[in-house]
């Protein structure tokens, strides 16, 4: 039987589920797989592991190979367009990083004149605002700012409705930004009123 004979034969069982060929087909093809893609992505563990996920997609989706098709030709393809995907989703994340970093050397410039006395101020101001707040609000608040908590989850947490939840947010910003508004210059140059609007 010759290699291509053999490759078809090899997708027809593993697509047929026969573990024992897929066994074959990555212990033949996971160490050239790793190498090839390791030129690509110039990692070995990276590579190695973009190759597991290759294997695993094929398995996972064994039903809709084609049961014609070239299984070294499959892998390398598929193993190509991961590591081209991984590239992209790397170079997408570096320049988000780039400007997320630039945006903050910018409000830091911006920032500079307030750090000391006003930030301090406002920092002061802005706990005690926050500690001056009927208990059950000041908790809401603090589900929602500092744990992340969404209102719906808040809601599930303390047993109370959604609305409650939602009125009692609406009147603790309404105070803070009473009690914070001889701060408004402060808050605006630091980006900060924006997290209580």
């Amino acid at each position: 039987m010759n290699r291509a004979n053999k490759e078809t034969l090899l997708i027809k069982r593993i697509r047929e589920g026969d573990e024992y060929a897929f066994e074959i087909a990555f212990l033949k093809y996971y160490a050239p797989l790793s190498r090839y893609i390791q030129k690509y992505v110039h990692s070995g563990d990276l590579a190695k592991s973009i190759v597991q996920e290759v294997f695993a997609d094929i398995w996972e989706n064994r039903t809709e190979l084609d049961s014609d098709g070239h299984l070294r030709g499959l892998l390398y393809e598929a193993a190509r367009n991961k590591a081209l995907n991984y590239i992209k989703h790397q170079k997408i994340s570096e320049e988000y990083i780039k400007r997320a970093r630039q945006q903050q050397d910018d409000h830091y410039t911006l920032a500079k004149p307030f750090r000391d006395t006003p930030r301090k101020a406002l920092l002061n101001a802005t706990r005690e605002a926050i500690e001056n707040l009927p208990p059950k609000a000041r908790r809401i608040f603090q589900l929602n700012r500092n744990e992340g908590l969404t209102y719906r989850e808040i809601a599930g947490y303390l047993g109370i409705s959604i609305k409650t939840v939602e009125a009692q947010m609406s009147r603790v910003l309404k105070k803070l930004r009473k009690s914070l508004s001889e701060y408004l210059p402060v808050l605006l140059v630091l980006g900060l009123w924006l997290t209580l609007s």
